[in-house]
């Protein structure tokens, strides 16, 4: 994970992008008790809310098979214009495909988690 002194982390906003929003808050609940501000929104809404309140870093829940949801990365980062701006990809996949391309947008981690049952 990203290593963030623990005053830093007081003051971070993150700006978490999920389809799946029982997965979301979840984690939400788990960052927030970490001391983390967070902010849940969609992949088509992602854009919307990083313009309204410029994140400090990006959590982006990528389902196994969704590959393309990484251009959000990308969209999010240009809109505040932060190239560098700190991104968690929470996996359902561990594919070659997933790291080629995570690498290519500089993903700070990746976090692979197990399907979950509905």
């Amino acid at each position: 994970m990203v290593a963030m002194q623990e005053a830093e982390v007081d003051s971070l906003d993150v700006l978490f992008i999920a389809d799946d929003p029982d997965l979301a808050e979840m984690y939400r609940l788990k960052l927030e008790l970490d001391g983390y501000g967070v902010r849940l929104t969609g992949p088509d809404a992602a854009v919307a809310a990083a313009r309204a309140r410029r994140p400090d870093m990006l959590f982006l829940e990528l389902p196994a098979g969704h590959l393309e949801l990484l251009d959000v990365l990308r969209d999010v980062r240009d809109a505040v214009h932060r190239p560098d701006l700190p991104a968690v990809v929470l996996a359902g996949s561990t594919s070659a495909d997933l790291m080629r391309q995570g690498a290519s947008l500089s993903a700070a981690d990746y976090v692979v988690r197990t399907a979950t049952a509905r």
